[in-house]
């Protein structure tokens, strides 16, 4: 390879592997979006039937549980849930919030007001991040009059690799492939 195709190669995967950066609340990286996996004003509203009523862990765990055995998934656990939850917003917007979790979690549920979110804990196991454009209006997020009731860290935990390391990896045996390619032409 000539030695400007080499530069071109390596500046294109220097700015690939920034771009895979994390969001950043109050400084600190906090991973991406987390997904939404099922929101519910009614914990009874699930094809197995009842699951009660109120926020206690019996009945969100009931519907957290259809939840997630109707996406393929199995049963899981309910954690130590923490009591009115306070939120930043993720630096340069103004839709997605984010806050630490009590322990690194695979889902967390949410709660506010009468809404229970159930989301799928991405990049940061340590932090949430939600994108309120996303979510029922019924959370009434973000806002200074309404607060999340209390979040619930929900099943084990699992290690994911930062997506800078993925893109990196990625573009080395891209690049040994390519390399590889040449030589035997």
């Amino acid at each position: 390879m000539s030695g400007f195709l080499k530069t071109v190669v390596l500046a294109a995967t220097i700015s690939w592997v920034g771009s895979a950066s994390a969001l950043v609340i109050g400084g600190v990286e906090v991973g991406g979006v987390d997904t939404l996996l099922g929101e519910t004003s009614d914990l009874n509203q699930n094809p197995t039937g009842s699951c009660g009523t109120g926020g206690n862990p019996t009945a969100e765990l009931c519907w957290i549980n259809n939840v997630l055995s109707s996406l393929g998934e199995s049963s899981t656990t309910y954690g130590t849930k923490t009591e009115t939850q306070s939120y930043g917003f993720v630096t340069g917007d103004t839709t997605k919030i984010g806050f630490a979790l009590s322990s690194p979690t695979q889902y967390f549920l949410i709660k506010n007001s009468t809404w229970y979110g159930l989301f799928e804990n991405k990049d940061s196991l340590d932090w949430a991040v939600i994108d309120t454009i996303g979510i029922a209006q019924g959370f009434n997020l973000p806002s200074d009059e309404y607060t999340i009731s209390h979040v619930a860290p929900i099943g084990g935990t699992f290690d994911v690799p930062e997506p800078a390391t993925m893109a990196l990896l990625g573009t080395g045996l891209f690049l040994m492939g390519l390399r590889r390619r040449f030589l035997k032409s």
